[in-house]
C-alpha cells in the first residue's frame, strides 16, 4: 500500500485537489530535517504524516508508539521504538533509543535538525469520570504528560539545531466541552502551550506550531466509544487532509492551523460569545451525538 503510494504520490496530490506546487512546497521543508519524530504513526493522522514523510524526502524517521505500523517497518531509516506514553520511564528510553539512531554529530560536526511531531492521544465520551477515573487520567498522561516530557527531552537538540514541534490539538480546545470535559481541558492546555513555545523558540530559529483539527477520521473516536466521527462531515477530515495542513502550515512558518473553514469560524465566534452560550451550545450538541 505504502510502496504505491510512494510510486504513485503525484498522482494523489492531483486527485485530491493537491497541486505539484503544494508538493514541492511540503518536500522542501521536510528536506530540512535530519530526522522525523513521531508519536503515533500507527495509525490515522500519525500515519498519514508518516506516509507524506516517506514520499516526499529522504529522512531519517522515527515512531514512538506501542504499535508498529506495517507498511513502514521494512523501510530503510526508519525506527519503531515500542513505547508505552502512558510510562514515564519508557518515554525515556524511548528517547534515548530515538537519539542513537538520529545522531549524526560524529559524522556532520553539528547538531541534527529534528521535527517532533507529538500525534498521540486518545479520548473519553460522556459525563465526567465516564467511562471510569482510570481511562481520563491514563488519557491525561497522553495527551498532556507525555507530549510535556517529549517536547522537554527534545527542547535542547531543537533549540541547538532549529528544528521544529508539531503538536495535534483540536477545535474542542477553543471552548469546554460538556460530554468530553478532561479530553477538551486537556487540549486546551495542548494549544496553550504549544503557543508559549512557538515564541521562545523564534531566538533560537526553531518552530513550534499547534494543529487544531475537527472531528478526523480514525481510530480516535472507535477508542471513545464511536463507531464513526460524531460530527457532520463539515466540521471533520481524513488523517491525510491533516497532515497536510500540518505540513503546509509549518512551511508557512505559522504557530497555528485550525483544520476547516467552518472550523476556523466556529474557533473565533467562541471569542466573543458569552461562556454560557457556548456551554449551552456544546452541551447541545454533544450530549446528542451518541444517537447519531
Amino acid at each position: 500500500m505504502l510502496e504505491y503510494f510512494l510510486r504513485n504520490s503525484k498522482f494523489i496530490f492531483m486527485k485530491r485537489g493537491l497541486s505539484q506546487n503544494l508538493s514541492r512546497i511540503m518536500s522542501a521543508e521536510l528536506s530540512k530535517y535530519d530526522a522525523v519524530v513521531i508519536t503515533g504513526a500507527s495509525s490515522g493522522i500519525g500515519k498519514a504524516f508518516a506516509g507524506l514523510v516517506l514520499s516526499l524526502c529522504d529522512v531519517k524517521l522515527c515512531n514512538i508508539s506501542r504499535n508498529i505500523p506495517d507498511d513502514f517497518k521494512d523501510r530503510e531509516n526508519f525506527l519503531h521504538v515500542p513505547c508505552d506514553l502512558k510510562n514515564p520511564d519508557e518515554i525515556d528510553s524511548a528517547f534515548q533509543k530515538v537519539l542513537e539512531h538520529i545522531d549524526i554529530y560524529k559524522e556532520k560536526q553539528r547538531y541534527p535538525k529534528i521535527l517532533l511531531v507529538n500525534n498521540s492521544g486518545f479520548g473519553a465520551y460522556g459525563e465526567f469520570p465516564e467511562p471510569d477515573i482510570r481511562h481520563n487520567c491514563e488519557m491525561i498522561d497522553v495527551n498532556v504528560r507525555a507530549l510535556t516530557k517529549l517536547c522537554g527531552l527534545f527542547m535542547p537538540l531543537i533549540k541547538k539545531g532549529g528544528g521544529s514541534i508539531v503538536n495535534i490539538a483540536s477545535t474542542a480546545a477553543f471552548q469546554p466541552c460538556p460530554q468530553l470535559s478532561a479530553y477538551a481541558a486537556g487540549k486546551s492546555y495542548v494549544l496553550s502551550f504549544s503557543l508559549a513555545l512557538s515564541y521562545e523558540l523564534k531566538k533560537y530559529g526553531a518552530k513550534c506550531l499547534c494543529v487544531c483539527p475537527g472531528p478526523t477520521s480514525s481510530n480516535f473516536f472507535k477508542n471513545a466509544g464511536f463507531d464513526k466521527p460524531p460530527l457532520p462531515g463539515s466540521f471533520g477530515h481524513q488523517p491525510q487532509d491533516v497532515a497536510v495542513a500540518a505540513l503546509k502550515a509549518l512551511a508557512k512558518g505559522k504557530r497555528l492551523k485550525i483544520v476547516g473553514f467552518i472550523n476556523n469560524i466556529q474557533a473565533l465566534l467562541v471569542k466573543f460569545l458569552p461562556v454560557g452560550l457556548v456551554l449551552a451550545a456544546s452541551g447541545a450538541v454533544l450530549s446528542k451525538v451518541r444517537s447519531k
